[in-house]
């Protein structure tokens, strides 16, 4: 556990934030290639979920969208490349910034898809 929390830091810590810069014109890269994988990782993930299981009981759409935050494979492939140089920062950076999006739009999703109107004491009773 204290080693996972090390690394984290350690990527959060090398990432170039200076990149994120969209008045610089080389800096725009960056941002758009982020933008290009959030779509895609949250498209992916949840189109994988809805379509991998096909028993109708099943909230095939809460699995797809349970799997969004799913990022850390990203993370050390992150860290791999910028350690060797062979990730521009600007990748770099996008790639970090798709896992941070995704981690933060999952919560909200969540509860799009889990309807919480009823409050669980009612949840509770209706069994």
């Amino acid at each position: 556990m204290v080693f996972s929390t090390v690394f984290f830091v350690s990527i959060g810590a090398k990432t170039d934030l200076s990149v994120l810069n969209p008045s610089v014109p080389a800096n725009r890269e960056g941002l758009i290639i982020a933008g290009f994988l959030i779509i895609v990782a949250i498209v992916g993930k949840v189109s994988a979920g809805f379509f991998a299981f096909t028993d109708e009981k099943i909230n095939r759409l809460g699995i797809g969208t349970g799997m969004i935050p799913r990022g850390e494979v990203g993370l050390v492939f992150a860290g791999l490349g910028s350690a060797t140089g062979a990730l521009p920062p600007s990748i770099d950076v996008a790639i970090v910034l798709m896992v941070i999006a995704t981690t933060f739009l999952s919560p909200p999703l969540l509860r799009l898809v889990f309807d919480t109107s009823e409050s669980p004491s009612e949840l509770v009773q209706s069994d």
